[in-house]
């Protein structure tokens, strides 16, 4: 006898990051683990996000600070946006001549006589702007990097400012380099004295110095970590103020957003960066924008305590505007920013909806925006329909769930499984009511569809979303002269006994007893059990 249909059926399963590829198709799910997101998805757009931003960031040889006036001064702009240089090229192989050019270079480097330390710091810069330069490694394994670490307080007549810049790009060059480079850097104490050229009055120190501090927040959250306890980050945030350039703001907030990749120490300090953040929310500077989204981005990673700060600072209503940014720069952190906000509880999603999301990413699944900007805004799609049954109607109020159906017959594969994994949600927390709307606009045919994938995850929750159906199909049964569960129906028309059938081949345990479970109850009569059907013997023939 089929199951007596419930009312009240159970809320889908959902996963945080951490608990990501948890199974989530075992009968008994903990649903207060949070919403479900791929680790894997959002690992890539991390990687990926690391090596554009995050990553580590050489400057060139395109301008040298030492001959120009101070009011022009400042780090180049990312290797991305500049040419390269032709001037003064660095020494390319390390010959014997060369070897004993650069002995040369260190004696004028260790001299007291400050015009001599310049002009070497400033060879040694240039054999360290060149990624590859087979003398760099000879520099870095020469003991030149305690020295240039205790040209960073040089304050001798007018050229100690230069002398202090030429230093600091010379360490931002090292630090470009591999994690052993970052640690000679570190373990010969530049951090505090970077943190310390934070207070010079010059902007073109201020700004070598954060260029520095970024590529070591860059390396790991050790590095990160030594870097706030030195005093950098309250030193980095007050850069932000009225008179600061805008290169300046541009390089301190690329220098905060590697900051936020890892948990700060404190809620304290978090207020005090999303104090910040709000007001660069608004700026008109894409880059400045850019780097602002991502740092809003990384503390939304961290869990629910700073997902509820990010709310409280009203930055998510600034967000769901920012979706429609004609940058794809833009748009990418922040879609990702609500992605993690929409896999957090449910009061937190439903401020996301009450601010208006769903208009917002109905037009980004429409429109021809970049792959990962389309993925991420159905995976927000489908943790929505993992919530409440008032967030489910939100969905079906908002007519997403017919392109949800069409994104998961004719959409790219991994916007496909999204589409799916909402149908799957929405059809296993709907009420009776709202899974009949969502029968009506195909949900059945989609589902049956997905049978033949290979996620386990994703099939359990599709046979779960089948079973919630046919639970309500066992109400219209009572109302049909045959008696017939009209939902079973529809799934026999469109090939879904036939492939339920085939599932019970599928290499898992939790599949292959929830498919005997439908099979059982919606297709065998009371008292008998269930068979698969055999393939013909050469006899029958």
């Amino acid at each position: 006898m089929p199951p007596s249909p419930s009312p009240s059926p159970p809320r889908p399963a959902r996963r945080t990051p951490e608990n990501a590829r948890k199974k989530a198709y075992k009968e008994q799910t903990d649903v207060t683990n949070g919403r479900r997101r791929r680790e894997a998805q959002l690992l890539q757009l991390r990687k990926s996000r690391r090596e554009d931003t995050l990553s580590k960031r050489r400057r060139d040889d395109a301008s040298s600070p030492s001959t120009e006036p101070e009011s022009d001064i400042g780090p180049a702009r990312p290797e991305s946006d500049r040419p390269s240089s032709s001037d003064t090229p660095p020494l390319a192989c390390a010959t014997d001549a060369d070897s004993n050019k650069l002995l040369g270079i260190i004696n004028g480097l260790k001299s007291e006589n400050i015009s001599l330390q310049l002009e070497a710091t400033i060879k040694i810069r240039k054999i360290l702007s060149v990624d590859g330069n087979s003398l760099a490694e000879e520099v870095i394994t020469a003991d030149v990097v305690a020295r240039l670490v205790e040209l960073l307080s040089s304050k001798k007549n007018l050229r100690g400012p230069q002398l202090q810049v030429e230093a600091a790009w010379a360490l931002t060059n090292i630090t470009a380099g591999t994690s052993e480079h970052t640690e000679v850097v570190t373990n010969a104490g530049a951090v505090p004295k970077l943190v310390k050229l934070l207070e010079s009055p010059r902007s073109n120190v201020r700004e070598q110095a954060m260029w520095a501090l970024g590529n070591i927040a860059a390396e790991s959250q050790r590095c990160r970590e030594l870097v706030i306890d030195h005093g950098g980050l309250g030193q980095l945030l007050s850069q932000f103020n009225e008179h600061a350039k805008v290169s300046n703001l541009r390089m301190a907030t690329w220098t905060l957003s590697n900051l936020c990749f890892g948990k700060l120490p404190s809620k304290s300090q978090t207020k005090a960066v999303l104090q910040i953040l709000q007001q660069l929310l608004n700026s008109i500077d894409e880059k400045i924008l850019s780097d602002t989204c991502w740092a809003v981005s990384y503390l939304c990673n961290h869990g629910t305590d700073e997902i509820q700060m990010v709310i409280e600072s009203q930055i998510c209503c600034r967000l769901v505007k920012l979706l429609m940014h004609s940058s794809p720069k833009v748009v990418t952190p922040v879609i990702l920013a609500l992605a993690n906000v929409s896999a957090a509880d449910d009061c937190q999603v439903q401020f996301l909806i009450d601010s208006g999301i769903l208009q917002c990413l109905l037009k980004l699944l429409t429109r021809n925006h970049q792959k990962c900007i389309r993925n991420q805004a159905c995976m927000t799609v489908s943790n929505i329909c993992a919530g409440t049954a008032a967030q489910i109607q939100a969905i079906i109020d908002a007519k997403m769930v017919p392109l949800l159906i069409q994104l998961s017959q004719h959409g790219e594969s991994d916007i496909k499984k999204e589409a799916i994994w909402a149908i799957a949600n929405a059809t296993s927390g709907g009420s009776p009511d709202q899974i009949r709307s969502l029968v009506g606009d195909g949900c059945i045919i989609a589902l049956c569809n997905a049978l033949v994938l290979s996620d386990a995850d994703l099939l359990y929750a599709c046979l779960n979303g089948l079973e919630s159906i046919l639970k309500v199909g066992e109400m219209e049964k009572m109302k049909d002269e045959a008696g017939t569960n009209p939902y079973a129906v529809i799934m026999e028309e469109c090939w879904g006994l036939d492939k339920l059938e085939n599932l019970q081949g599928f290499n898992n345990d939790a599949i292959f007893e929830k498919t005997i479970k439908l099979l059982e109850s919606y297709w065998v009569e009371e008292g008998s059990e269930y068979e698969a059907p055999k393939d013909p013997s050469p006899d029958d023939t």
